[in-house]
């Protein structure tokens, strides 16, 4: 199995501190996100992580070398990264992928029964998930009966007076089997990427093949104290309470 981690982003609502440091090094509690997931993804059967790079590369790749706990580490360049978005940095990895694939952003805190959950997940797509939180999440969501996953919608498209009953919150953590990822998923984010937007989500992507209900794609349910979104300095006060070790 392999992980891919998505890198590349400046972190600007986290600034000043990402403008010496890479989102992915911020630390909480003193211990850097990407060196937990890291940590964590190694407890697990995963031979490579391909992570997507971009500003402050040379820092990431300082801290975390070529190999790290018997994984390999194979590095992809965004050098796009202030114009682009995560679908241009996920479609970056389309030459790498070769079997089933565990795929989390780097601004995530969290303890090994996240990952637990997700690599159980039985969909040709597993797509971990939260209840919902207005006090503390923002983001997409997604409609959910049962397991399946229903309709997903990105932040933007949360108008004014939105009824988020019965959706959950995405926590980026997801689990593609190889042949959902090599023939409907990365042909579709290719496809977007050349003749619709660079500067987008790879999560719109995934909401059409939902919305086109083809795919095995399900929702695994993990309660909101399991993990942390650290996007600005409101999330990293939180995160380190919640996990104060």
């Amino acid at each position: 199995m392999q992980a891919i981690i998505l890198a590349a982003g400046f972190g600007q609502r986290l600034a000043p501190v990402t403008e010496d440091l890479p989102k992915a090094l911020v630390e909480v509690n003193g211990h850097p996100l990407l060196v937990n997931a890291l940590n964590l993804l190694s407890e697990f059967d995963i031979d490579e992580v391909i992570i997507v790079v971009g500003h402050l590369r040379e820092k990431i790749i300082q801290r975390i070398g070529t190999v790290y706990k018997g994984m390999r580490i194979t590095y992809v360049d965004n050098p796009r990264y202030r114009e682009t978005n995560n679908v241009y940095s996920f479609y970056l990895t389309k030459d790498y992928i070769r079997d089933d694939v565990i795929m989390l952003e780097c601004d995530l805190f969290f303890d090994k029964p996240l990952l637990e959950k997700v690599v159980r997940g039985e969909g040709d797509c597993s797509i971990l998930v939260s209840p919902y939180n207005r006090a503390t999440m923002d983001g997409t969501v997604i409609r959910t009966d049962g397991d399946k996953a229903k309709a997903l919608i990105i932040k933007k498209h949360q108008i004014k007076d939105f009824d988020y009953s019965g959706y959950m919150k995405t926590v980026n953590v997801y689990k593609f089997k190889k042949d959902f990822m090599l023939n409907h998923f990365l042909p579709a984010v290719s496809t977007y990427v050349q003749y619709e937007s660079v500067n987008s989500y790879y999560e719109l992507v995934l909401g059409s093949l939902i919305y086109y209900g083809n795919s095995d794609i399900r929702v695994v349910m993990i309660e909101e104290d399991a993990w942390a979104e650290i996007d600005n300095a409101e999330d990293l006060a939180r995160a380190e309470k919640k996990f104060k070790r």
